[in-house]
């Protein structure tokens, strides 16, 4: 599942995941980045994952890289917030798919992630 977050900010696209990814779920956050982006030009993207398990099946992870090459180029730095190791390498590994600037941040640091996200 996942949910719309910091709305209270113009500049700023955030979106919590918590459980397990499906790909109605991943539906979902394109129309919000589609919707997003309409009203913004390269704004900043925050990604809560300290909740997040992973992908409903194999299908779905290859959905979201397929998401994640579509918006390759419509954020101008990605904040990615959790609280699991291996995620921070898939960071790593995310930033060859994007031209954005990516950085990860641990779960207690979600205010600097919106704040980094925020500056270009």
């Amino acid at each position: 599942m996942f949910t719309e977050s910091l709305k209270e900010y113009p500049d700023i696209v955030g979106i919590a995941c918590e459980g397990s990814l499906t790909d109605d779920d991943l539906y979902g956050i394109h129309i919000l980045l589609q919707e997003s982006l309409a009203s913004a030009h390269q704004p900043g993207l925050v990604v809560d994952l300290s909740r997040f398990t992973g992908y409903s099946d194999p299908e779905t992870f290859s959905e979201y890289v397929r998401i994640d090459i579509i918006h390759w180029n419509d954020f101008n730095r990605i904040a990615i917030v959790g609280d699991q190791k291996w995620m921070e390498l898939g960071v790593a590994v995310a930033s060859f798919l994007t031209r954005a600037e990516m950085r990860w941040f641990d779960a207690g640091e979600a205010e600097q992630a919106v704040d980094w996200a925020r500056r270009a």
